[in-house]
């Protein structure tokens, strides 16, 4: 290289050296200027692109969502309403956060009550029109209200959100299994709810891997929050929503809107069948679960007036308390049994139903004979079901403590147990005389990766 060359080089860079030098002094200059609480220029690119398609999201699938709802039932859009002001508020977290340094846990709390404040209305809507034909629909929203509180979700938001996915995918399959076919816009509800919900989980994942992102270089969080939530423009202005938050002292905050019920071990619930249990013992064969053998205990009990009457086609049986004389006797073949909210109390049902539900209760047994369809166990502590016929399937839900007695025309019933522990099913021994099997419901499993796939099988009870 020549003398030449060199110097015409050394020449350039200087040249380009004191170009960048004035650059640095006019960003230095703009950023001494700008007001309190904002960023640098091009400190928030990233998080701009975060708030913009976070509205996308909404614009895709949460405006077709409101209509259909407001088409389906008065309570379904008024629920749903509640939805759109909660997102409306998390749109607003989005945004403060890209203009903002991360706050103390204290006023990330006060940030996030507008949030708590709409979601809780979504459960008190649904708890409200129990009786509703679209009880399905209020509680998959209700009991997946939850994936708001990804925002304060530290290290892995993106699988909270999948978490509540799978509890909505609860009452969703339970619509799509009885309306696909039949009403398409049950149909569409159910598939731009559960795509919103996965395509959050995406957008998360993409903007906010390990937590919500918030500026570095940028201002005060309370000072860019806006001072009330504004609507939504994808979708008509809405109600509330609210849910309690739980915080942590630590690296980070925890779930907001509820906990899964966890047992204590794989094997802390196995139960021993005593003699006052084993078949050989009863002088009545008809029935293991007993009313004169269920005690009557202090238990946290509810606070309404009981229920026990046939709405429509439904027996509701609510708010029960050491009841044990609940009987429906010669029900209609078409009717369905909700048991909700009972505390040490027991229901007999003879004869055949559609569904049996149990939903909130305490220390409570049923004995049904038939069931058309399935017998479903939501939110409960320390229950027994019995089934002296038949029943196609069995679904535990959120429970903790389960025991099933099943008849010998019942062992080919289905059971499917998701975020529950302490369950137990006993089966009749190979003669009348023999003792009763117990046997475990998993709650452990095992997952590898073979061939590329998950394989997932469940651990053995020691």
């Amino acid at each position: 290289m020549s003398e030449a060359t060199i110097v015409e080089l050394l020449k350039r860079l200087d040249q380009a050296t004191t170009r960048l030098e004035t650059v640095e002094k006019s960003l230095a200059a703009a950023a001494s200027s700008a007001p309190a609480g904002s960023s640098p220029a091009g400190a928030a690119g990233p998080s701009a692109a975060a708030v913009k398609e976070f509205q996308n999201l909404v614009d895709q699938h949460i405006a077709p969502f409101v209509a259909l709802s407001k088409k389906l039932a008065p309570e379904v859009g008024a629920q749903v309403d509640e939805l759109v002001k909660a997102i409306d508020a998390e749109k607003n977290l989005i945004n403060t956060a890209s203009q903002s340094k991360k706050p103390t846990q204290d006023t990330l709390l006060e940030l996030i009550k507008p949030l708590n404040t709409f979601a809780a209305e979504v459960g008190k809507i649904r708890d409200a029109n129990r009786s509703s034909k679209f009880f399905n629909n209020l509680s998959a929203l209700s009991e997946s209200i939850g994936f708001l509180s990804w925002v304060v979700v530290e290290p892995t938001p993106g699988p909270h959100v999948a978490e509540m996915r799978g509890s909505a995918e609860f009452y969703t399959n339970r619509i799509l299994k009885e309306f696909k076919g039949v009403n398409q816009d049950q149909v569409d509800w159910v598939s731009h709810y559960v795509n919103f919900l996965k395509d959050l989980e995406k957008y998360i994942k993409q903007y906010h891997t390990t937590g919500l992102s918030w500026n570095p270089k940028g201002g005060d969080a309370k000072s860019a929050a806006p001072a009330a939530p504004s609507s939504t423009p994808a979708a008509p202005a809405a109600p509330a929503v609210t849910a309690p938050v739980e915080s942590k002292k630590g690296p980070g905050l925890g779930a907001v809107f509820g906990q899964l019920s966890q047992g204590d071990g794989v094997t802390s619930g196995l139960k021993k069948v005593t003699n006052d249990m084993k078949s050989k013992n009863f002088t009545d064969k008809s029935s293991v679960v007993k009313a004169s053998e269920t005690k009557v205990t202090k238990v946290d009990t509810p606070s309404r007036p009981p229920v026990f009457a046939l709405q429509g086609n439904k027996w509701a049986i609510e708010y029960q308390v050491n009841n044990k004389e609940i009987i429906i006797a010669e029900p209609d073949s078409r009717q369905t049994v909700y048991i909700f909210q009972c505390v040490n109390s027991l229901v007999q049902i003879k004869g055949k139903v559609n569904a049996i539900t149990l939903d909130g209760c305490k220390k409570t047994s049923i004995v049904f004979e038939n069931a058309i369809s399935s017998c479903e166990v939501v939110n409960c502590s320390g229950v027994e079901i019995q089934v002296t016929g038949r029943v196609p399937s069995i679904a535990i839900d959120k429970t903790s403590g389960c025991q099933l007695y099943l008849s010998k025309d019942s062992l080919e019933t289905e059971i499917v147990s998701s975020k529950s522990s302490e369950m137990n099913v006993l089966i009749p021994g190979a003669t009348e005389n023999d003792d009763l099997v117990e046997l475990a419901i998993p709650e452990q499993y095992k997952t590898s990766v073979k061939n590329g796939k998950l394989h997932t099988e469940s651990t053995s009870h020691i």
